[in-house]
């Protein structure tokens, strides 16, 4: 009645490339993970992305002024695979510059990022929407002297064990230049940029609302623009997977020579978000 053909595809040569997920904030250490890419066609289960990660490399940071250091590997349970790289003595400042330089057998990678100034934020609130649910808003005010880029993060304790992108995370002032822009921190189950390791999302919640008992945490920060441009083509790869009609016809932007993936510099400041109901 009808016919049928097993079709088998071939992976094609493939050269496998080290995969940077790193990042260094104001006040904060280097924070770096490394992997090797793998073809479309791997299957992956926990054992073999394990198996990608580069516990070996040598992993070091130098800032604008001359100062350098060789990163640690350390054990975080919160990050899969559970070992990042990470700075002792060197911490982040504000307008400051930081190269990284990995060396993995016959390869070297490298990579450039800065702290821009921090942003200006005038508030964060919350907003009761129901008996039992919240939303989060912010506002900053832009600076008119400068082009500026926006990222927000979130982390709900008892729920996310580490920081992660909120719902559409990143700005541009190109519609509030010099102005104040208010927006909205919405929930969200998006994982790390490099989608290295997942979060639990499974809440019975709205997808942009808090339970009304949440405590959250709250990073807002300014990054630059090459910082940008590589987490909005990562973010936009990233969207495009779960949608059948969408076509990214480019390779997706990075700012590791070498390699690929993202140095991000970040600029932020914190805060910690509460309900608290208003007196009779």
């Amino acid at each position: 009645m009808a016919c049928s053909k097993d079709v088998v595809i071939e992976q094609v040569d493939y050269e496998r490339k080290i995969v940077v997920d790193g990042w260094i904030e104001n006040e904060g250490r280097a924070n770096v993970l490394l992997t090797m890419s793998s073809p479309f066609l791997t299957d992956y289960d926990s054992a073999s992305i394990r198996n990608t990660f580069l516990n070996y490399a040598k992993v070091s940071i130098t800032n604008g002024k001359g100062e350098a250091e060789v990163l640690t590997l350390t054990h975080q349970e919160e990050f899969f695979p559970p070992f990042v790289y990470k700075s002792i003595n060197m911490k982040g400042e504000v307008g400051e510059s930081y190269q990284i330089e990995v060396l993995y057998q016959n390869r070297r990678v490298t990579a450039m990022t800065t702290i821009p100034s921090l942003p200006e934020v005038e508030w964060v609130e919350v907003e009761a929407v129901s008996d039992t649910s919240m939303v989060i808003e912010s506002s900053v005010k832009d600076v008119i002297e400068s082009k500026n880029y926006y990222y927000s993060q979130i982390k709900t304790l008892h729920f996310d064990t580490r920081f992660h992108p909120t719902d559409n995370p990143l700005m541009i002032d190109k519609l509030f230049n010099g102005e104040s822009h208010t927006f909205q921190l919405k929930r969200s189950n998006q994982p790390d940029p490099l989608s290295i390791y997942n979060i639990n999302s499974e809440r019975n919640l709205l997808s942009d609302e808090f339970a009304i008992t949440d405590t959250v945490q709250v990073k807002i920060s300014q990054i630059d623009e090459e910082s940008y441009r590589v987490l909005n083509g990562i973010y936009i790869d990233h969207l495009s997977h779960g949608n059948p009609f969408s076509l990214v016809d480019q390779k997706t932007h990075t700012n590791v020579q070498g390699g690929i993936g993202r140095w991000t510099g970040l600029a932020t400041r914190n805060y910690l978000v509460t309900y608290k109901k208003a007196p009779q």
